[in-house]
């Protein structure tokens, strides 16, 4: 509530001031007098613009939620122009466009009221902008539903017209001051410095320069949050695995994941399962029972196979399956009692010869230097993942695990090895690294041309050789005939894939052990959707192949709450001590909102044994994430259990191309090596690194990946061989250093331009108060 109340007082602030101010303006145009503008108003306008730096301050501590890319540029270029040019034009008019021309400064004729037009011009598109923008805020603060209709159309459309005059108006004023400049006759910080700054004009240009890649970035991305506001995709008919009813005609997200955590901590826990329920925000209030759900199952072995097996009951018991021909059954009744053969089966073996030496190469390129390490393999890649060990990018064990795979060649030939990848052309998945390596491969992906004409062409390019399903009898068909019918559905064809996949592994693989990996990715919602099918295929190849000739394989994430060993704790708690004075300086400025320490309270367990554990999980991930990654770990745990070699390694935060288009990602990883040991990846080299992590456990029988390996608690499965980029061993949780990254990552590119203003709006105010 207090939030609410802060953000409430805030807007209105905000409201009452851009609405006075437009009130002023209108007064100021009625009556012509232009050139008062900032003479009768200046004090305001930099008053009441000055106030959205709060803005930033609200997007660094989680206030509020919106991405602080986007939130500094615009606050940013605001101040320079109310700090550094309103108050030089104002002080000394001068304009390059009256038409009889000037000699010098000091001609009157060099004062026009063009000049002034485009300051008023400016201000009024603020104001407009402003008193939109504050009215939605207050709204929305209290309930986003409570959001009139005509003021969500306006906060989404007026920017259309909106940005490009303001941005005009600010680009046109700037240009008017650089005669100015020229002439020494400045008047920054409110009126109060003397004379330009040195190379002023030089800092004035780069300002200008900043609108190329600032305007296109923020008018486009409101575009698309028009696009998604005012025009939501319509959702499709809903097919295959789909959320519970949780009333007529709903389908909840947050009640059905709220339920599932509840169900699964309660036959341990009742009382942590009665507080799942209690909670009314899942959306924001979920990570904590995520954490709780983790204490309780480090509570013994028991705890975490009895939670794991009561998650995934009530997944199965309460998720639907909604037939093609509109059905809806229990998901878990629904693999029972589909059995038909939808699939036949095609083949196809790479043309390419078997290479002479089958090894590990990983093409290192360094993220935030930009400096190529090139294709390391051999003792240039044992020798950088020593490099990594040491600076605690990864754990010392996956440096073990990817040096034993170099140093064992037999591991990365492949071709007497047998995988079935879901989702096989996941950007993180290793299809790309197994048919290099000759695998056998049986693929399970999207029905769309598109991508079989991506699988059949690589396949064919190698020694491996590809296995996959077709909707129809095989007869003859090649090139566009055949990708027309290659592929399925993993949510709508879950049961006819278990059916195929009982006929196909066995014929396949005539008896050898065979590795089911899952990599397919969705948002939202539908990565819960996918993952049960793929949980279930998973879970059929068990039960009719045989524990004992299964191999599970899955990507963990970095972002996610983990058991972790004392080495890593005392780590994190190390690094803590030896951060940056300037690290501890915003920690302290931020008041514990960001940059929170990493190393966590032990667990006690119930033999008395203290357990260690991070939190990683990001907020913005969302619930439906932390569920499906739940599904996943409730899977290897109990697979585990039951015989079946489970590889699920962690991965790092990686660069791949979906990421790094996102402009506030892309700030995001710009900034991350500051917190040490973090780096970030790009995607080549994790599809490399994270495959030689998975043939590791695969074939080495003494790899914690075995059941026959001790582990001090089954969900400590999940850390071992972690190749997590720093995040296990950094200072600070990841959640509390996004922000402050992307600031780090503005201050490299923009820094001049961020100390000249910054020393404007705290020298103008202190002038001011003198």
């Amino acid at each position: 509530m207090l939030r609410v109340a802060y953000l409430t007082v805030y807007n209105g602030i905000g409201l009452v001031g851009w609405t006075y101010i437009l009130s002023q303006m209108i007064t100021i145009i009625s009556t012509g007098r232009y050139t008062k503008l900032w003479k009768e108003q200046g004090t305001t306008i930099l008053a009441v613009q000055s106030l959205a730096v709060m803005e930033i301050l609200h997007a660094l501590i989680g206030l509020v939620r919106s991405p602080i890319a986007r939130t500094f540029p615009q606050v940013f270029s605001r101040i320079w122009i109310v700090w550094v040019v309103f108050d030089s034009l104002y002080t000394h008019p001068y304009t390059p466009f009256n038409a009889g021309g000037c000699e010098s400064l000091e001609d009157p004729l060099c004062t026009e009221e063009m000049m002034y037009q485009i300051g008023v011009m400016t201000v009024m598109a603020w104001c407009y902008a402003e008193i939109i923008r504050y009215s939605y805020y207050i709204f929305y603060t209290f309930d986003p539903k409570w959001v009139p209709k005509p003021l969500n159309f306006l906060r989404y459309s007026a920017f259309i017209v909106l940005y490009p005059v303001g941005i005009t108006g600010e680009l046109l004023c700037c240009f008017l001051t650089l005669p100015l400049i020229k002439k020494g006759l400045c008047a920054p910080l409110g009126g109060f410095g003397k004379g330009c700054p040195d190379q002023m004009e030089n800092y004035m240009y780069l300002y200008m320069l900043m609108y190329i890649p600032a305007f296109p970035f923020l008018y486009f991305g409101m575009l698309g949050e028009r696009k998604k506001r005012l025009f939501p995709r319509r959702v499709p008919k809903l097919q295959g695995v789909v959320f519970p009813e949780t009333k007529p005609g709903e389908r909840s997200t947050s009640n059905t994941g709220r339920e599932i955590f509840a169900k699964a901590v309660e036959a341990v826990d009742p009382a942590a399962a009665a507080k799942v329920r209690k909670e009314k925000n899942w959306r924001f209030g979920y990570i904590k029972h995520v954490v709780d759900h983790l204490v309780t199952c480090a509570k013994s072995e028991k705890a975490a196979l009895t939670i794991a097996q009561a998650g995934l009951d009530c997944m199965y018991n309460s998720f639907d399956f909604i037939t093609e021909e509109g059905k809806t059954l229990k998901f878990g009744e629904a693999l029972k009692t589909i059995t038909d053969k939808k699939f036949s089966t095609h083949t196809i073996k790479g043309q390419a010869k078997p290479k002479a030496k089958f090894e590990i190469s990983v093409p290192y390129k360094c993220f935030h230097t930009g400096k190529d390490h090139g294709e390391l393999k051999g003792l240039e890649l044992i020798a950088q993942v020593d490099k990594w060990v040491e600076h605690g990018t990864i754990e010392p064990d996956c440096g073990d695990a990817i040096k034993k795979v170099v140093q064992n060649p037999q591991f990365c030939d492949l071709r007497n090895e047998y995988f079935v990848l879901l989702g096989t052309t996941s950007a993180m998945g290793p299809f790309l690294v197994l048919k290099e390596l000759g695998a056998n491969i049986i693929a399970i992906d999207l029905d769309r041309p598109m991508i079989w004409k991506k699988i059949i062409e690589t396949v064919n390019d190698s020694c491996a050789t590809v296995t996959f399903p077709i909707k129809e009898p095989y007869k003859g068909q090649s090139g566009e005939e055949l990708y027309q019918i290659a592929g399925c559905n993993l949510m709508n064809d879950v049961p006819y894939i278990c059916t195929w996949l009982k006929d196909v592994v066995p014929k396949t693989c005539g008896g050898k052990a065979v590795t089911v990996g899952g990599y397919a990715y969705l948002d939202g919602e539908l990565h819960v959707r996918v993952n049960l099918a793929c949980d279930a295929i998973m879970n059929s190849v068990i039960e009719s192949y045989g524990a004992n000739k299964v191999r599970l394989a899955n990507l963990a994430t970095p972002t996610d709450v983990y058991l972790v060993g004392k080495d890593t704790h005392e780590a994190c708690v190390t690094n803590l001590k030896q951060a940056p004075l300037w690290q501890k300086a915003f920690q302290a400025l931020l008041l514990g909102k960001r940059l929170i320490p990493n190393a966590l309270k032990p667990i006690k367990a119930d033999d008395g044994s203290e357990v260690y554990h991070i939190n990683g999980l990001i907020p913005e991930q969302g619930p439906n994430y932390a569920l499906s990654k739940r599904l996943q770990q409730w899977r290897a745990v109990l697979a585990r259990a039951k015989g079946v070699t489970v590889s699920m390694n962690i991965a790092p935060a990686s660069a791949t191309a979906s990421v790094v288009s996102n402009k506030t990602f892309a700030l995001v990883y710009g900034g991350m090596h500051v917190f040490k040991p973090m780096e970030i990846f790009y995607q080549e080299v994790s599809n490399s690194v994270m495959a030689a992590l998975m043939l590791h456990d695969i074939m080495n029988p003494m790899s914690p990946a075995s059941p026959g390996y001790k582990l001090q608690n089954p969900f400590h499965l999940l850390i071992q061989s972690a190749f997590h980029g720093g995040s296990m061993r950094c200072l600070y949780q990841t959640k509390s250093v996004g922000e402050v990254a992307a600031l780090v990552s503005l201050w490299i590119k923009y820094s001049v331009f961020i100390t000249i203003t910054l020393l404007s709006v705290i020298t103008g105010f202190w002038m001011r108060a003198m």
